[in-house]
């Protein structure tokens, strides 16, 4: 087969098409890259002596520089928006922050940020609440500023496959502003409620999709959102809630995009999600990250002959018991496996369950990449 371009590799791939290799992503979501100490590791026994830049603050997570993806031929490129304009945002502390929604989040020293207060934490499951809250501006100006130029530069002056990254989505906004526990709570005894504000989420979300789409929509090949869903033994909540309060904003979401770009959907969502992927190809999303193998009913082959030919699968490098554990050889052989699964027929598009954390030997990821280059 006839070497493909970055860009062309990841979309044959994404539209079940056989590709030349197996695309790669390393750094193109905030689902796909590498925490800031096991980087430093990576660098020290690669030799690169570059800053390491932190592209996603709250989550403390890198964005890999250019030296090290050319070096391991990744396909994929991030595109972010840029933060709202009002004061809401502030460092509280050293350790301690307030985002725009409203959320406080504290982190301790080395790890990143947890939730810890909210807007709607410690109130009663009022839907008059949701539309007296001051939320942030989905036309936000800021949002966009030099959304344009960077995309354009991506796009015309490089052939990697551009990711627009559009952050979280309903569920997980609404966990961080109401609380995790409060919000499954709500789901059953407060649904109205539970509607009202993912229905409030998920129109910011779509305006804010749209303004960026304006901008950039042809400039765009993948758009993608993080959304949990699911825990390691089974999902987070019924699937029947998925279906009834998740699916129909998620496919207004979805629409959205569609209208306004020719992009691919990503959805990342971790955990065993299995029993919400019919529901997850009838949204319309196009591809799954990170297809959390390890979790319970995630086998990789299961997943693939039951919905590999209507979704595609980004991720499935274990990070919980291969990457940072296993023996170099062992991880090629294992890498090898899920190229040969989950690519079989294309499909499929290789990057780590989640970000690589702190166990992971520097070894072991260049093993994950010389495989993935190497195996056919």
């Amino acid at each position: 087969m006839a070497k493909m371009t970055h860009r062309e590799r990841v979309l044959a791939a994404v539209d079940h098409q056989k590709t030349d290799r197996t695309p790669i992503d390393f750094g193109g979501t905030l689902a796909t890259t590498i925490v800031p100490k096991t980087y430093a590791q990576l660098k020290q026994y690669l030799g690169e002596t570059h800053p390491t830049t932190i592209g996603w603050k709250r989550q403390q997570l890198v964005l890999p520089d250019e030296s090290i993806l050319k070096r391991f031929d990744v396909d994929t490129r991030p595109l972010k928006l840029g933060e709202f304009s009002s004061d809401k945002a502030r460092q509280l502390s050293l350790h301690q922050m307030i985002d725009h929604w409203g959320t406080t989040w504290s982190k301790e020293a080395g790890g990143h940020y947890l939730p810890q207060d909210g807007p709607f934490y410690h109130t009663e499951a009022d839907p008059a609440l949701i539309d007296a809250y001051d939320w942030p501006d989905p036309d936000d100006p800021a949002l966009l500023q030099g959304l344009k130029e960077r995309a354009e530069t991506l796009y015309y002056h490089s052939d990697y496959a551009v990711i627009l990254d559009l952050g979280i989505g309903i569920v997980t906004r609404a966990q961080f502003v109401r609380g995790f526990t409060d919000f499954l709570i709500d789901m059953i005894q407060h649904p109205e409620f539970v509607r009202a504000l993912l229905d409030k989420l998920g129109r910011i979300w779509t305006r804010i999709a749209r303004n960026a789409l304006k901008e950039v929509g042809h400039l765009v090949d993948i758009v993608f959102w993080g959304d949990d869903y699911g825990m390691q033994q089974g999902p987070m909540f019924r699937p029947q809630h998925f279906t009834d309060f998740v699916k129909p904003v998620n496919r207004q979401m979805v629409a959205a995009v569609k209208e306004m770009s020719n992009a691919r959907i990503l959805l990342h969502s971790c955990g065993s999600v299995a029993a919400m992927i019919p529901d997850m190809i009838d949204s319309g999303i196009d591809a799954l990250n990170p297809v959390q193998v390890s979790a319970d009913n995630m086998d990789p082959r299961k997943l693939k002959q039951d919905f590999g030919s209507r979704l595609t699968f980004w991720g499935g490098i274990d990070t919980q018991n291969v990457l940072p554990f296993k023996t170099p050889a062992e991880v090629r052989d294992y890498v090898r496996f899920i190229i040969r699964t989950m690519g079989e027929d294309g499909g499929y598009v290789l990057s780590t369950v989640h970000n690589i954390q702190e166990q992971v030997p520097p070894q072991n990821i260049v093993a994950m990449f010389e495989a993935a280059l190497t195996t056919r």
